[in-house]
């Protein structure tokens, strides 16, 4: 298992071990990449948010605290870099995060530049199910079901409690229910969800 062999690279990593830093961020990288630009269109902000995540683990290796899960410690280090250079390229310092980056399930151009026709038009179905939640409603789906987190790790991503979590999901779920009647729609979003 992927998180499994993370932890031990981690470790190794953090005894100095050059390789499992490689590793690490081999394994990563597209994934923060993928991650960062739900965030941005700012493509080579994303890179350098990503870059500064590693030079900083890099650098602390030595006082870091192994992290329950690699993947989402180092999605919490990439939104953080995120939202700091925000503010500081827009210097926005009195705006809350949710103000200066919205997150969004809309495809990327290099996403469907990917996918083939028919699957294009599957992300086009399951874009207008989905238009009708907000940026944060999207956010939870998305790390919820795509990126299939457990709740405790969206909870670190989002900064909520649990049972906001659980609430938010459930709300973000009755939202398209109520918005799209049909079963198929369900079939349809959670076939290309899972």
């Amino acid at each position: 298992m992927l998180e499994e062999e993370s932890k031990i690279k981690w470790c190794q990593f953090q005894s100095g071990n050059n390789e499992a830093y490689s590793w690490i961020y081999e394994t990563y990288i597209q994934i923060l990449y993928s991650y960062g630009i739900r965030f941005t269109s700012d493509f080579e902000l994303v890179k350098d948010c990503i870059q500064e995540v590693f030079t900083v683990i890099y650098k602390n290796r030595s006082r870091l605290k192994p992290p329950d899960n690699v993947k989402v410690y180092l999605m919490v280090a990439l939104k953080n870099s995120l939202i700091r250079n925000l503010y500081k390229q827009q210097k926005l310092h009195n705006l809350d995060s949710s103000d200066i980056m919205r997150f969004t399930l809309e495809p990327t151009v290099e996403e469907q530049f990917i996918h083939n026709e028919n699957d294009f038009c599957q992300q086009q179905k399951i874009q207008k199910i989905l238009s009708v939640l907000t940026p944060r409603q999207q956010e939870i789906i998305y790390y919820r079901f795509i990126q299939e987190l457990s709740f405790e790790e969206i909870c670190s991503l989002m900064d909520l409690n649990y049972q906001s979590a659980q609430n938010l999901i459930q709300r973000s779920l009755k939202k398209i229910r109520d918005n799209h009647i049909d079963p198929n729609v369900y079939i349809l979003l959670f076939a290309a969800l899972i």
